[in-house]
């Protein structure tokens, strides 16, 4: 007996219809993140594999097993035009492995506005996430205001739990963990906690914030079901 995989992500323990099998629906889905940057900067793109499959328990019981997030394709270029950020991202959704299983999610701060205006204009599914002051998340339609300090202490949180890792050789993994590590934690006189970011060589952070928002989506944002939380710093 063998596990199949839905068109639209769900993910089945096969039976041979053994009509005494107690059945559970796990999945299988990608999420992409995408960081937009003007045509001077990068725009980095990173997919998420997110698995939790059926097995078998005791007796006839099928069980849901652990819970695994993989970084499985990373990449960033730069000195394309917004038309064209879209067109390369709508040929990766329809990748036969992501087809119907992808979730988009793009940094709709700032000129990502223009990007995800052109996707709705195209009729593509997607949730911008907008980065602004504050600790929580809130969700109007297709924007979500995410507080950059949640937005990477979710990630950090993930790879320090194992929640998160990489595939095997992966190309970008150094560059992403080198933009990581210009991400600092500070103390703001009021006493807040706010996230600084460095510079270390020629990281900017685009990759790691990329992967933070299809990491926060894939935490908080499950599909079917939508929250409304109170954003601190947010009117």
């Amino acid at each position: 007996m063998s596990i199949e995989i839905l068109e639209n992500g769900t993910a089945i323990l096969r039976t041979d219809q053994d009509p005494a099998v107690n059945r559970v629906k796990g999945w299988s889905r990608y999420w992409l993140g995408v960081d937009l940057g003007q045509s001077q900067d990068y725009t980095a793109l990173t997919i998420l594999l997110d698995e939790c499959l059926p097995e078998w328990g005791r007796g006839h019981n099928q069980i849901l097993g652990p819970r695994r997030r993989t970084v499985v394709h990373a990449d960033k270029f730069k000195g394309v035009s917004y038309p064209d950020i879209v067109a390369h991202v709508l040929r990766t959704m329809s990748n036969e492995k992501l087809r119907g299983k992808v979730r988009l999610i793009v940094d709709g701060s700032g000129l990502g506005r223009v990007v995800s205006d052109l996707l709705t204009d195209a009729s593509v599914p997607h949730t911008a996430i907008q980065m602004v002051a504050g600790q929580n998340w809130a969700r109007k339609g297709r924007y979500v205001n995410v507080g950059k300090t949640l937005l990477l202490e979710n990630l950090s949180v993930m790879f320090a739990t194992g929640d998160l890792s990489f595939v095997a050789d992966l190309p970008l993994r150094q560059d992403i963990l080198h933009e990581l590590e210009t991400f600092q934690l500070e103390m703001t006189a009021a006493g807040n906690q706010i996230i600084t970011q460095g510079k270390v060589g020629t990281h900017h952070g685009d990759l790691a914030i990329s992967l933070a928002i299809a990491a926060f989506a894939s935490e908080y944002l499950k599909p079917g079901v939508i929250g409304s939380h109170r954003l601190e710093g947010y009117y």
